[in-house]
């Protein structure tokens, strides 16, 4: 009976089959990535054509959408946190400047669900403008590449109304000096209390009247329709931030 006798490199065959088939399996593997990778390159692809074909939130929107959730009792208080804190630490890049009063009951960061470094802030009682305020403003607008201004009254103004009453206390005088402008001087004193407020929301164009004559800087921005300015009523009853038509 004869004998099968295997040749030396059968002993081999196993395992180069085996080999074989691994390889195979890595292969297919391989064309399997492959093809999603390509599929998600594609995705992502597609998504930043979508969002650059989307405009992103204009900076007036941005307050709006805040102002809407702080009414709606779903603030989301972003950039509050170290993190925030950390991120702004070199350098500040806010896209509004607010100038508003010193009334402790208006907060422009929570009023419009801002967080730190999104709003350069102004506050004086009246919000009105002064040299002060004004380089305040120039700083925002030329150094720091803001696009909005704000200027935020509100319902109820201590300020407004002491203009009214032809108040005279120390400096708070010349201060409502500057809002008189902002109401009939035909009336005769004491003015009826319904005043405060349409005074308060008259007072704040006039603000805005001031900045774009007594600023160049800001003028010729304006003007140029590299930034924007726009006036704004806080009502104190509701929470709702009012956009006032100049």
């Amino acid at each position: 009976m004869l004998k099968t006798v295997k040749k030396p490199y059968q002993k081999w065959l196993l395992p180069l089959e085996f080999l074989t088939f691994i390889g195979y399996l890595i292969l297919e593997k391989m064309k399997f990535y492959s093809l999603g990778f390509l599929l998600l390159v594609l995705v992502a692809s597609s998504c930043n054509d979508a969002l650059k074909g989307t405009p992103a939130l204009s900076t007036i929107e941005q307050l709006t959408l805040g102002n809407q959730r702080f009414l709606n009792n779903q603030s989301i208080h972003p950039h509050q946190n170290k993190a925030a804190v950390l991120a702004n630490e070199k350098a500040q890049h806010p896209f509004a400047v607010v100038i508003t009063c010193s009334d402790s009951r208006v907060s422009p960061e929570i009023v419009f669900d801002q967080g730190i470094g999104n709003l350069f802030v102004a506050r004086v009682a009246g919000n009105i403008e002064d040299d002060n305020i004004l380089g305040s403003m120039e700083y925002a607008v030329q150094v720091k590449g803001t696009k909005l201004l704000v200027v935020l009254g509100h319902s109820n103004c201590g300020a407004v109304q002491g203009a009214i009453d032809n108040v005279n206390l120390g400096h708070l005088t010349q201060l409502t000096n500057q809002i008189k402008v902002a109401f009939s001087h035909h009336r005769t004193y004491p003015l009826p209390e319904h005043l405060s407020d349409e005074t308060g929301r008259l007072n704040v164009l006039f603000t805005i009247d001031h900045i774009i004559s007594s600023s160049k800087i800001i003028r010729d921005l304006v003007n140029q329709k590299k930034i924007k300015i726009v006036g704004t009523f806080y009502d104190l009853h509701t929470g709702k931030v009012e956009l006032l038509q100049s």
